[in-house]
């Protein structure tokens, strides 16, 4: 038995290493990124922002005031409210500005195929005027800069389109804890390299959060009607993309948006409960092996550091690994501008409640008692 541990924290220890010199390079020789102190895009391109909102009385009036606070003049913001109840449409009214444009989705049932946000931003798209099209969520704060920077990064790299990882804000205590866990999974099997090199089209991530597209590139992909059964529509976006030959990266943007996603544990566990299954094809075997993976390689050997209570050995040998894997943490949290002391604590946590919240994804996608927003998603959807 210490033999197999031995061996185990060995590969635990391998695995984590690995990951920390990839993030370090990430910090320091990433080229794939875009900021504050990027050069602007040619004032007078057209640009047009696009918002797709169902039930957002909270975050609507936040997300269009920085869209319309941009350093770039010559913009529009379309804004479709879809069906929503809680009084989103109304703050819509309320706020006076010419460059504003709020189109009335009404609640009129889904046409058949579609899933409610491609829906939406299918329909807002149709309404917008720019050359380029932004597609961000309501939850988005932009800082004044991003639309002028991502827009000449877009333009300097010849892309058709491009998407943006931002700040993750997280207050409450399930947000601290599972939010870095479910990014984190995310990130960790997508290298931006890969990515964003056209020849690997498997290799495909996008955030939905942050969508730009040359208005060449959107109608080359058919607009959102590509993704519209799609419930990860952004990577299906970027899988499109690649399998159509427009140019697409997946760029750092750090300090030009900011997103808090979520502001309940249940809203944490209901946003991803939808999105995690799709996110491995919909595959179990696939789905066994994250869950094998993190088991072995995450949580298990916080176990085995427990088990040194009764054998001080296995502890022992354990140590290293679990020291490695909390230096890992604590660097990683410092890139993304995440809370470093809950991270220490948490790790474990947050990956055996991910590792709960799969099969809770894939059980609810293959019943279809997924719900979002309101609306209940379709089987395998």
């Amino acid at each position: 038995m210490t033999v197999f541990l031995a061996i185990w924290m060995g590969l635990v220890a391998l695995l984590w290493g690995a990951i920390l010199l990839r993030a370090r390079r990430e910090v320091g020789d990433n080229p794939f990124r875009v900021g504050v102190d990027g050069p602007a895009c040619a004032p007078e391109l057209r640009v047009s922002v696009v918002v797709p909102a169902r039930n957002e009385v909270r975050n609507i009036e936040g997300v269009v005031r920085s869209v319309l606070a941009q350093d770039h003049q010559e913009l529009e913001l379309v804004v479709l409210d879809a069906g929503s109840t809680d009084g989103t449409l109304e703050v819509l009214r309320a706020i006076r500005d010419p460059r504003l444009v709020v189109v009335e989705g009404g609640g009129e049932p889904l046409p058949e195929g579609w899933l409610g946000k491609p829906w939406a931003c299918q329909r807002a798209a149709q309404r917008a005027t720019g050359d380029w099209l932004l597609f961000v969520d309501a939850d988005v704060r932009l800082a004044p800069e991003a639309v002028s920077r991502a827009v000449a990064y877009a333009q300097r790299a010849e892309l058709g389109l491009m998407s943006g990882l931002g700040t993750v804000v997280n207050f409450t205590l399930a947000e601290r804890v599972l939010q870095p866990a479910v990014t984190g999974l995310i990130i960790a099997g997508n290298d931006l390299r890969e990515v964003n090199d056209p020849s690997r089209r498997d290799k495909a991530l996008a955030n939905g959060q942050f969508m730009l597209f040359s208005r060449e590139g959107y109608l080359a992909l058919g607009g959102h009607e590509a993704v519209r059964a799609n419930v990860l529509d952004d990577v299906g976006m970027a899988l499109a993309a690649k399998a159509a030959g427009v140019p697409f990266h997946l760029v750092f943007m750090r300090e030009l948006f900011s997103v808090r996603m979520y502001e309940s544990g249940a809203e944490v566990w209901a946003g991803w409960r939808k999105n995690l299954f799709a996110g491995v094809g919909r595959s179990w075997p696939r789905l066994l092996a994250v869950e094998l993976g993190l088991l072995a390689f995450v949580v298990g050997p916080y176990a085995v550091l427990l088990s040194g209570l009764v054998e001080p050995l296995w502890g022992a040998l354990a140590l290293p690994a679990v020291l490695l894997i909390q230096g890992t943490r604590w660097v990683l949290d410092g890139v993304f501008h995440l809370n470093r002391w809950t991270g220490l604590w948490s790790h474990a946590v947050g990956y055996a409640l991910v590792m709960v919240l799969m099969v809770d994804s894939a059980v609810s996608s293959v019943t279809g008692t997924a719900k979002w927003k309101g609306r209940a998603l379709p089987k395998g959807s």
